[in-house]
């Protein structure tokens, strides 16, 4: 037996309204919409509707999609992009847990400039594999380094596995493509044995002999370096003693700011001081006490730190670069393929290549050992001689 023909006057109310959410019958089913709030590019507001055979179906329905946009599972603007998955990440995984500005501004720079212009408008949900594997290779075919297209990877990784924690993708397809090959850049590599020594001669009587000597033993990022305040150096003391607790930063605005350092747990060490630096930095805090009087008011008492610029204010990061490019010049080498950071790469791979273990170096730069290995340490000696050496103990009177 079939369904009753609904008449005027058993067919429902036309429409009922609970909250945000209408209902309506249109003669054949149940039909509601919801309010989602506005369009995230337009400013418009937006509902999302559905339909059923009994209200209680289409309500429950419409609470399903209110649930989903709240927890961004559902886009506002309709199904979720690539673009929107990478910005709800951003904006909970990294904004919302307090990262620096300067890392918030990087990553977003990632985004905008590479992420979405590739793979953007792509459905979250269909997004393939062979896609991103394609969007990469061509990254790495364009001349980027390696690390900068290692970052994209990361990034998108990291974003689709947010996205998949929340229903919104089936499975986290950046995850399971390798990174493709990419060409080398000179920037991989660390000062040798005989240029280290060189740029030490170098800066001697230098404003920087002090900066670069504590870069290349001790293998501070140069913000570290500029960021050092004399509070945090013990050198009278039994065990001299050098504590990194903030770094010299450019925030996206242009403003130079003294803030944690990086990797803040890890990132905040002691470190002792070998007898030559210790002596070498006492050396140049006589020299700087002699500075300031001269300034007299001209010097910025209000920082305190142990590698300023010549008024005592923060050492600007591109003076730094210029004043460094002269002294390796100086030294015999290339500028251009030269620049301050290589000072931790060398130190890392002198420690390494001295037999020291890469777990105490990664202690030493507040770092993990994983990091210290693939991308600090190099060769620096001119001729590889740990083969000869240890092979010729080993197989030597077997082979003469």
């Amino acid at each position: 037996m079939g369904k009753p023909e609904l008449t005027s006057e058993t067919k429902p109310k036309a429409r009922r309204v609970y909250g945000e959410g209408t209902l309506w019958w249109d003669g054949t089913r149940w039909r509601g919409s919801i309010d989602v709030g506005r369009h995230p590019e337009t400013g418009r507001r937006m509902r999302r509707k559905a339909s059923g055979k009994t209200e209680a179906e289409v309500w429950r329905k419409l609470r399903a999609i209110r649930r989903e946009i709240d927890s961004g599972k559902r886009a506002l603007g309709g199904p979720m992009t690539v673009g929107q998955a990478l910005d709800r990440w951003l904006e909970v995984r990294v904004v919302r847990k307090g990262r620096s500005e300067n890392t918030v501004s990087s990553y977003r720079g990632v985004i905008e400039s590479q992420l979405k212009p590739g793979l953007g408008h792509i459905q979250a949900a269909q997004l393939t594999a062979a896609q991103v594997e394609d969007f990469l290779h061509a990254r790495a075919s364009a001349g980027l380094s390696r690390s900068y297209v290692g970052r994209m990877r990361r990034l998108l990784v990291n974003a689709l596995r947010y996205a998949e924690s929340h229903g919104t993708v089936p499975r986290n397809v950046a995850g399971l493509v390798d990174m493709p090959d990419c060409k080398d850049t000179m920037g991989r590599r660390s000062f040798t044995h005989s240029e280290a020594k060189a740029l030490i001669e170098a800066a001697k009587g230098h404003r920087l002999e002090a900066l670069i000597l504590t870069g290349i033993s001790l293998g501070l990022r140069p913000g570290e370096l500029t960021g050092l305040r004399w509070p945090d150096l013990a050198l009278e003391a039994e065990t001299p003693t050098l504590a990194v607790k903030q770094s010299l930063k450019r925030m996206p605005d242009g403003d130079l700011v003294l803030g944690p350092v990086k990797r803040s747990r890890a990132g905040q060490r002691t470190i002792a001081l070998p007898a030559y630096l210790a002596t070498a930095l006492r050396a140049h805090r006589a020299r700087q006490g002699a500075e300031r009087l001269a300034l007299g008011v001209i010097w910025d008492d209000e920082y305190d730190l142990v590698f300023p610029a010549d008024n005592g204010r923060p050492l600007d990061p591109s003076n730094l670069r210029h004043a460094f490019a002269r002294l390796v010049a100086k030294a015999g080498m290339d500028p251009a393929h030269n620049p301050p950071y290589l000072m931790r790469h060398t130190a890392a791979s002198l420690l390494v290549d001295g037999g020291e273990s890469v777990e105490a170096v990664a202690d030493l730069f507040g770092d993990n050992p994983e990091t210290v290995l693939r991308h600090y340490r190099h060769q620096v000696r001119d001729v590889a001689t740990a083969a000869a050496s240890r092979m010729t103990a080993i197989l030597g009177e077997e082979a003469s």
